[in-house]
């Protein structure tokens, strides 16, 4: 995502809070006490922490600590007289949610979470691709999921609502809510009318999420109408930082209403791909393949071509539905 280009007014105070931040290094003040905190965002060099008493402090970041990322827990300094701060140290992290950037880096998104919320819209579509590619991220860090369909009020036929369940069918019997990883559920919301927001509500609370999806799919507005004051949390951000209108090409943390948990905003991909792993972990991150799995003639086997393959066996007998083989061999194709 392109980032918003800063005005010469905007770079110039950047550069002086930095500069400062450069000259007057806390670790060198005897006076200077380490505190905890949380990274709430980052804009280039520098990240907004979050302290204890939920005060917002642009911080810089001490070179040997790499790149950090919203929910990232850390120690800081404070410099007094700026009123900015330096990180000192990375907390060990629970969690890191990443996806492939572009020329082979890999980008964060949000660290520490216990639970994805995968939020796709009736319009631009329900695609369960992208919902496989999903729950194969989170697989990989042992989160669990919600899946959100959003936009509900956009369905206006018979037809479409059966197109949906349709495309959704495959997932239902995925659902097991006392595992520590995996889908939990699915919810059918909408923003225009409430649909289904006490339960997604409910299900967030105690919880720190990190909410997904392409473009379109509806999650400004979702989040929104989850924390009532985010125009206000925004402005807070944007003062905090100096550099003007908050924008979205950084993960962002925010607190539920009544501190009843945490839900950090990604930016919106096209498409999202899940880190390269090899076969017999993608077999790990389908569930419904578990019960087929050892049962193939080849050790090796790739549920492709070869003769005896109890998955495809699975598949023409309608024990997995088609669209996720059909995931399973893309997600396969392209990791290679």
């Amino acid at each position: 995502m392109t980032q918003r280009k800063l005005s010469k007014q905007q770079k110039r105070r950047l550069d002086q809070r930095r500069l400062k931040t450069s000259e007057n290094r806390p670790e060198d003040d005897p006076d200077a006490k380490e505190e905890n905190g949380v990274v709430v965002t980052h804009h280039g060099r520098s990240v907004l922490i979050e302290n204890a008493r939920q005060q917002l402090i642009l911080c810089a970041v001490r070179q040997n600590l790499g790149k950090l990322v919203a929910g990232d827990r850390v120690c800081w300094q404070a410099e007094i007289e700026s009123g900015t701060g330096v990180v000192t140290a990375l907390q060990p992290r629970t969690s890191l949610m990443t996806r492939p950037g572009f020329r082979g880096q890999t980008r964060m998104i949000a660290a520490n979470i216990d639970r994805l919320i995968i939020t796709l819209g009736v319009e631009p579509g329900v695609h369960p691709d992208a919902i496989d590619r999903y729950l194969v991220a989170a697989s990989q860090q042992k989160l669990p999921c919600l899946l959100v369909i959003n936009k509900m009020d956009l369905v206006d036929s018979p037809e479409l609502q059966e197109l949906i369940l349709e495309r959704l069918a495959p997932y239902p019997p995925l659902i097991q809510h006392d595992r520590i990883q995996g889908l939990l559920g699915i919810h059918f919301t909408s923003t225009e009318d409430n649909t289904g927001l006490e339960a997604l509500r409910d299900d967030l609370a105690g919880h720190t999420s990190v909410i997904v999806g392409p473009s379109g799919a509806g999650k400004s507005s979702l989040i929104k109408a989850l924390i009532p004051d985010l125009s206000i949390r925004v402005q807070s951000l944007s003062d905090a930082t100096g550099l003007g209108k908050h924008t979205t090409s950084n993960s962002v943390l925010y607190h539920l209403p009544d501190q009843s948990g945490q839900l950090i905003d990604s930016p919106g991909v096209r498409q999202f791909d899940p880190e390269p792993m090899p076969l017999h972990e993608l077999e790990q991150a389908y569930p419904d393949f578990f019960p087929f799995l050892g049962q193939c003639r080849f050790d090796d086997c790739t549920h492709q071509h070869e003769p005896q393959c109890a998955i495809r066996d699975a598949v023409e007998n309608d024990e997995i539905a088609f669209s996720r083989y059909q995931s399973f061999q893309r997600l396969l194709a392209s990791f290679s």
